[in-house]
């Protein structure tokens, strides 16, 4: 992975604004070892232990949520309709419900 700065490393990283820095993370995991090469279980794997590292972390450092307690992420491997490989993330129920419920606040902000 590159050296880029993870969400969960800023000191904004708080409350809803955290969900959206992890939204942010986990596409950059998965589409970090979904695009390597070599056998697709092995990277599969790494995906999967990365994600749970990401997702301990967001739970350690995340201020003002709780959306990352006691939750978890499957990472899953699908063929898309071009035929391309991607690595897509299950979330638990519990981290599903806070996301869900930040798009529908998002949904609401007004544009001025």
């Amino acid at each position: 992975m590159t050296a880029s700065t993870w969400g969960y490393e800023l000191k904004e990283c708080r409350g809803d604004y955290a969900l959206s820095l992890f939204l942010d993370d986990i596409d950059r995991v998965v589409t970090h070892y979904s695009a390597q090469e070599g056998q697709i279980e092995a990277n599969l794997f790494r995906a999967q232990a990365a994600a749970n590292k990401l997702l301990q972390a967001y739970d350690k450092n995340a201020k003002g949520t709780q959306a990352f307690k006691n939750q978890s992420i499957q990472i899953k491997s699908v063929v898309d309709e071009n035929n391309l490989l991607q690595f897509v993330p299950i979330f638990s129920s519990g981290l599903k419900d806070s996301l869900i419920k930040l798009l529908k606040r998002s949904n609401q902000t007004q544009v001025h």
